[in-house]
Formats: C-alpha cells, structure tokens, sequence
C-alpha cells in the first residue's frame, strides 16, 4: 500500500508482523515436502521449480479435507497430516530465539554475554528470514521453487490486506491506515490522544492476531506523535514506545538525517528544522533557523568537517567516456604521487566542493579537505551547498505543509564573504595570485578604510601612535599562537606524541580537531606575515620612535 504523503499532528500508530514470511511458512505448512501442485494445471503441465510435478491418481480424493489453497493457486497439505519440514526447522529456529532473548533478560550486567547473545538472537533472525529467499533464488539456489515462494508472498500480502481491511471496519477506533509495507502497517488516529493511540494500539494487535493461525502475530510497536510520511520506507517522527515515556525519541527512516551519501550539515540542519516542525508546528521558526544557517554558510563561520561529501569509490569500474565521481577523481591524483594511496574497493573518499570561475565545471571545483584547508585563497561553495544540497531534502519535507524552502532563500540578503588580503611584502601567498600584488584597503592594524593617496597598509593614526600598533599587533599574533598551542597539545595527548616534537603527523579526516588545528595553523602563519610586514613598515617610517626614548 503507497503511503499517503503527509504531515500527521495525530499520533499514528506502526504495528508489524513478527517474523511474517516464516510464520506463514509454518502457519499455512508451506515447504517442498507438502507441495501438491496447481489446483488447474497450466498450459497443460503442472510445475514444480525447474523439473514437473506428478500427483498420483485419486490422492486430492483422499486429502479433500486436508488441504490448504494458496492465493496463487498451489495445494500444500494441512499439518495434521503431515507437518513441513520447513514448519519444523523454522519453529526449531523461532523457539531458540525466544529462549536466548530470555536468556538476555536475566544477566544484564555482564556486556559482554548480553553482546554475544544478541549476535546470537540476530543470527537466528537472519536465517529464518532468508528461508523464503532460498525457495525462489532461481539463479544461486539449490533448490528454487517459485511456486512455493508466490504461495508465501502472496499470503503475506493477504494478511496484511484483510487486516487493513478489519482495522477499517471497526469504527469505535476511528483508524484509517496510511501506509502498509510488506510486514507494517501505520495506523493514523485523527483527534485521538497519546493515551488513546497506546490502548487502541494494544486492542488492534490483540485482534488481528487472534484473527490469524498461530505462529502469526501482529506487535504493536510504538507511536508517532507527530510524523512524517514521504514515500516508501521514508518516513520519520517523534517515537514513543510506552506510556510512561515523557521525553520522546527522534526516529528516522531512509531520510538523508541517517543516509551516508550526503553531508554532516545537511544531517544536521534537516533534524533540526524536524525537530522544530515536531516541537512547535511553527513554520516562521523553521523559516529563521534556515535562514540563519545559510547566512553562517555565506559568511565562513563553518566547520569544513561539516561540508564533506564521502561516497564509495570502485576503481576499475568507471566508464572512459565521462569524467569519473570526484573520490574517484581525488584518488587518481593521490595515487600519482604516492601508488600506495590507491583506496580500497568501495572505501569513501572525503571531498568538498570549492568556488570556481564563471563556467568552471563541478568536477574541477572538487578538492580534497586537506587541499583546501592549506591553501587561504579557496573557499567552499555557499551557493551549490545551499541550493543543491540543503534545500532539495528540506523541500521535500516541508513542501507537504505547504512551505516553499527556495523561496525562504530567495527572500535573502545575499552576503558575499570579503578576504582579507595579505600585504605585500611577505606571505604564505606571495607571488602566487594576483591578490599578492594588491594594496589592501583598510589598516592592517585597526581595520579603518586607508585613503588611496596614502602609501602602506597603516592608517595615519595607528602610523603617529607606533608603539601601541606594535603591542596591538603583537598581542593579536600571541593570541592566534596560543589557539594553535592549544590544539596541537590536544593532538600531542590524543597521539602520545611528547611535547618536544612539535609537529603532529595526523591527519584523521574523522577528527573535528585536524581541521580545526590545520586553519589555524594557516591562520597564524597569514597573521606572522602581516604583523612582521607592519613592524618593518613602521620601523623604515620611524615613526612614533620618540615615544620609546626615555
């Protein structure tokens, strides 16, 4: 059942099928060993996988009472007369998993056998889910049966559609569902009350299970209050998941706040406009947390950790007709000058996208994080990570209640980030760019506009009070220097690095400290360079010397 897009203020309740596919496996006697072929045959044989199946003459005379039909049409017999081996396996394999989730009840302490026998329990899931993936591997099975797997899914689906059909039926509950997926249902309760939601929630899976033959069951899971639905297995909510809970969970589900292909900030930033949404069900407070992001994005006041793509790189498998991905592309250039820097057969390969030229393509503005944070005279790219990767996923969120995310950032002041530019003379840029070659604007000192006729990079002010520009450069300086300590005394403690040695050879693209380190050390290697280039100004000035003679 497609789910009704939707913002839910309503609780909505999420019931599922215990383990559903081997339960009906066992309930309905489903297996190789129970086959009795089609009812009719087709096209005048009766398949059974890849070879023909026979039925002896007069047997569905003796079994009349004995049979069960499946909604495709196949005839298994009823476990009274002869239990499926699969019936039994699986209720061997269920029963274990119940005993060892018992056993994990009991000695909560000791983590590390509560660990063990969750990977146990877990193990016992996996093998009885992947049964019915053995009856219809048609190309890597054993023994592929189609017919056995049809019979299996389609008594699945009419499970869930009779109870879908029951839940509508009863009106005292005033249910509707609006989402149905292979073992779930999402129940929404319009007007009704948290409370309300858990007692009808209990009273619906009571039902619906008594409604079925034993193993199936239906669980009532938790509740959503409130939710929202997007599309198939995408959803997400505030999770209650019993009565007493006060403080609710945030609970999402193939949204891009738990996928790994997009970016930190957009993880972040899409919660917590969510969390917003679900707290205050005001849209202006959406509208100015969004706006106040894009705004510290324009302006720098972020960290590059935060605006790293990391996607799968599979060399060997790209097509020379186009360009490869960027960590493709990224990898090829490490690996040109170091072979060993070739990254492993889908590892992911961090990248950040920079400002480029009028044209410049997407795959040429893709650096490295360690590229950019080295070089001052590149900058990340506000305007592609605000329209391509944080309003696409809020649009289509909030475009359900009626919100238009592109045009809360049209209706923007636009705020083009201004670089200060190194004086010339000195510089970690010199001769670089062009910016090496430019006068600044403004003291390098105080930060006032210098007029254009006057030459060097100090105003008239600082210029007659020498001796306090020099302390309120050089006290700038030991500032920065002292950020820098800082952190490289992190990175010493974390590395068991001594402090005589003074550079850290650690470059964790994990680590918020790396690139936090790594600009400031750019940042105090910048600022030596103006203070050293202000003091040889003013020292050739000889200005303000009068001032130091006692």
């Amino acid at each position: 059942m497609e789910p009704q897009s939707a913002f839910y203020s309503s609780p909505v309740l999420v019931l599922d099928f215990q383990s559903l596919y081997p339960s009906v496996m066992i309930a309905y006697n489903y297996c190789y060993s129970t086959f009795l072929g089609r009812i009719s045959n087709w096209r005048g044989t009766s398949k059974m996988g890849f070879t023909e199946y026979n039925r002896q003459e007069g047997l569905l005379r003796l079994l009349k009472d004995h049979i069960n039909i499946a909604p495709n049409g196949m005839m298994y017999t009823k476990a009274e007369m002869r239990k499926s081996l699969l019936a039994k396996m699986l209720t061997e394999i269920l029963e274990t998993r119940v005993m060892v989730k018992s056993g994990m009840k009991q000695d909560k302490d000791d983590r590390t056998l509560q660990q063990l026998l969750n990977h146990r329990q877990l193990a016992l899931k996996l093998l009885a889910n992947v049964t019915y993936g053995y009856t219809s591997a048609s190309f890597s099975g054993r023994m592929p049966c189609s017919e056995i797997a049809d019979s299996i899914v389609q008594t699945g689906r009419e499970t869930l559609e009779r109870s879908i059909a029951y839940i509508h039926s009863v009106e005292r509950w005033g249910a509707e569902v609006v989402y149905g997926d292979t073992d779930s249902l999402f129940v929404h309760l319009k007007g009704k009350t948290r409370e309300q939601a858990f007692a009808i929630g209990e009273e619906i899976a009571k039902e619906i299970t008594n409604m079925n033959p034993r193993p199936i069951k239906l669980k009532f899971e938790k509740v959503y209050h409130p939710c929202v639905l997007l599309a198939k297995k995408r959803y997400v909510g505030y999770k209650y998941e019993s009565r007493d809970q006060v403080q609710p969970d945030f609970d999402a589900k193939g949204i891009e706040t738990v996928r790994r292909d997009g970016t930190p900030a957009e993880q972040k930033i899409e919660e917590k406009a969510l969390k917003l949404l679900f707290e205050t069900a005001d849209l202006s407070q959406v509208k100015a947390y969004f706006q106040a992001q894009c705004t510290k994005i324009m302006r720098g006041n972020v960290s590059i950790q935060d605006f790293c793509f990391a996607r799968e790189v599979k060399l060997g498998t790209y097509s020379d007709r186009g360009p490869p991905p960027p960590g493709a592309l990224i990898s090829t250039r490490r690996m040109l000058d170091d072979a060993r820097a070739e990254p492993q057969y889908g590892e992911r390969v961090p990248y950040v996208v920079i400002s480029g030229g009028p044209g410049a393509r997407l795959i040429d503005r893709c650096v490295a994080p360690e590229d950019l944070l080295h070089n001052p005279h590149c900058s990340l790219d506000a305007e592609y990570y605000i329209s391509k990767n944080l309003i696409p996923p809020l649009e289509r969120i909030f475009n359900l209640v009626g919100a238009n995310v592109k045009q809360w950032y049209d209706e923007m002041p636009k705020v083009h980030r201004i670089r200060r530019v190194d004086v010339v003379g000195d510089g970690i840029g010199k001769k670089k760019t062009l910016e090496a070659y430019l006068k600044s604007a403004s003291c390098a000192v105080c930060g006032v506009k210098v007029k254009k006729e006057r030459s060097g990079n100090v105003c008239a002010r600082c210029a007659r009070n020498a001796p306090a520009s020099m302390v309120r450069l050089q006290t700038r300086l030991n500032r920065e220097e002292d950020k820098l300590r800082g952190m490289v005394k992190i990175c010493q403690t974390c590395a068991g690095i001594p402090p005589v040695v003074a550079d850290v050879a650690c470059d964790s693209k994990d680590c918020p400290v790396f690139y936090s380190r790594v600009k400031q050390a750019t940042r105090v290697a910048t600022e030596r360079s103006i203070v050293s280039s202000v003091l040889r100004e003013l020292a050739e000035r000889g200005v303000g010397q009068e001032a130091l003679e006692w």
